[in-house]
């Protein structure tokens, strides 16, 4: 028997379904330690778009305030780890990643 979820696609889901599920890919992404290793520069930026994409959670009118308070402590808390890890990178590989990241937009 096919597995139901598996013919669901990311563009089939509620914007905020599918900003949830982006962020949760790209902290699986990010807590990779050979993704550290070969591509520092791109663990920063995903880093910096969790960060993002977790503002624009808090931010949703269809997830209640609780869940938006949770996501506004995550969000500090990933900004400080994506700071941290700016600061641990080799110069060259921090090089124009300072937290000049666009504002995040807004949820449909």
């Amino acid at each position: 028997m096919p597995c139901p979820l598996a013919s669901i696609e990311e563009h089939e889901l509620p914007a905020v379904e599918a900003v949830l599920a982006g962020t949760l890919a790209l902290m699986t992404g990010y807590g990779q330690a050979l993704q550290a290793d070969l591509h520092p520069q791109q663990r920063l930026h995903m880093g910096m778009k969790i960060v993002q994409n977790l503002a624009l959670l808090a931010e949703h009118p269809a997830l209640s305030e609780a869940f938006q308070r949770i996501v506004l402590g995550l969000r500090a808390r990933w900004r400080l780890m994506s700071e941290c890890t700016e600061q641990a990178l080799p110069c060259e590989a921090a090089e124009g990643s300072r937290w000049a990241a666009p504002a995040p937009r807004q949820l449909q």
